[in-house]
């Protein structure tokens, strides 16, 4: 005589407007002891939510051009001006659902004295996602909402100051982007975002990216000609370095932050004493976190999540108010970018909660 119609409500076949009423009294709190048959909404369930990954890819890439990408990618080939239609057209459409209206290739230059730490350490500009009709025959040309595809795999930016200002001559400062297609796009306040290597326009690397990238070939060249000689492996395509971080952080309040010039200025205490124990203490370490600082924590935690970095471990360390978070190992060059896009987060997060990390 009842048949639930949703999580929070039902209807009733029986004729009696009490057993109903009863019903309506009851229910809520039996479903609030029990629990629902659905999960909430949490972090868990909104993991890689906003990152282009290789499910995402192979669910709406067309089965061809996906396998072709993915060949692309374990042999270095380019991808062919047909695919790359193909492929910022599906990615413009899936970051538009996601709320983008920019795009920006995210590089990560050398900054001169290697004195970057945080959100320093990338660098976009953002373009918004039109661009003009150039079909039409008038000299004002309307414009469009559209990702280029030529604009999604190659950037062409200003490099005249990097490394440092005035070491590159004005003749020599531009500068190119190029889409690491090793590591996923995603969508983060708006911004769809292109991880990528940074050239000048004779191929020389003036970022920390393009180093890695050429190692990485050199360890799989090398390595697919060892296995072959041992005899081992020798059917393998492609050898994928890994790599695991650890990000151990202070927090402190913004207002007591903005007192010190140190900090400010390079990010590291140079005044003030040691205290007496130093670190010799351990009252803190695996300590429980306070609230104002937990928050922060599980709300990068959350955040990351969803831009698909298995963040999996966060704690108190040995130094009053330091902490730790860490992931998952990946992919090197994925696993990069994570602890970049990592440093920005907790900036971003700590600094809406009066904090300074």
């Amino acid at each position: 005589w009842l048949k639930r119609s949703a999580p929070d409500s039902v209807a009733c076949c029986a004729a009696s407007p009490f057993c109903c009423q009863v019903l309506r009294l009851i229910l809520p709190g039996a479903m609030a002891m029990f629990g629902s048959a659905s999960h909430p909404s949490d972090e868990l369930t909104n993991m890689s939510s906003a990152i282009f990954n290789d499910d995402t890819m192979k669910a709406r890439f067309p089965a061809k051009v996906y396998a072709r990408f993915k060949t692309a990618l374990l042999t270095g080939a380019p991808t062919s001006e047909e695919d790359q239609k193909v492929i910022a057209e599906i990615i413009f459409k899936w970051g538009r659902e996601l709320g983008a209206v920019c795009f920006a290739h995210w590089f990560f230059p050398m900054r001169g004295g290697s004195g970057a730490y945080g959100s320093m350490c990338g660098a976009c500009k953002m373009d918004v996602l039109i661009d003009f009709d150039w079909s039409s025959p008038e000299a004002n040309k309307p414009f469009l909402a559209t990702l280029p595809y030529e604009r999604l795999f190659v950037g062409e930016t200003d490099g005249s100051s990097f490394p440092n200002g005035g070491l590159r001559a004005t003749h020599t400062a531009a500068a190119f982007t190029t889409w690491d297609r090793s590591s996923p796009c995603y969508v983060l306040d708006k911004v769809l975002r292109i991880p990528c290597a940074f050239v000048t326009h004779l191929g020389d690397c003036i970022d920390d990216k393009t180093p890695l990238l050429r190692s990485n070939d050199a360890v799989q060249k090398e390595g697919l000609r060892l296995l072959k000689n041992i005899k081992l492996c020798t059917d393998a395509k492609a050898i994928h370095s890994y790599l695991g971080w650890e990000q151990e952080f202070f927090v402190i309040r913004a207002d007591l932050y903005r007192k010190r010039p140190d900090l400010v200025n390079c990010g590291r205490t140079l005044v003030g004493k040691l205290p007496q124990r130093n670190q010799v203490g351990d009252f803190n370490y695996f300590a429980p976190v306070c609230k104002q600082v937990e928050k922060l924590l599980f709300n990068v935690q959350a955040k990351v999540l969803s831009l698909g970095v298995a963040m999996a471990v966060l704690h108190n360390e040995v130094a009053p108010a330091q902490h730790e978070m860490s992931p998952i190992y990946c992919q090197s060059t994925f696993s990069a970018d994570n602890n970049v896009l990592f440093m920005e987060i907790l900036e971003r997060e700590a600094e809406k909660l009066g904090l300074h990390a």
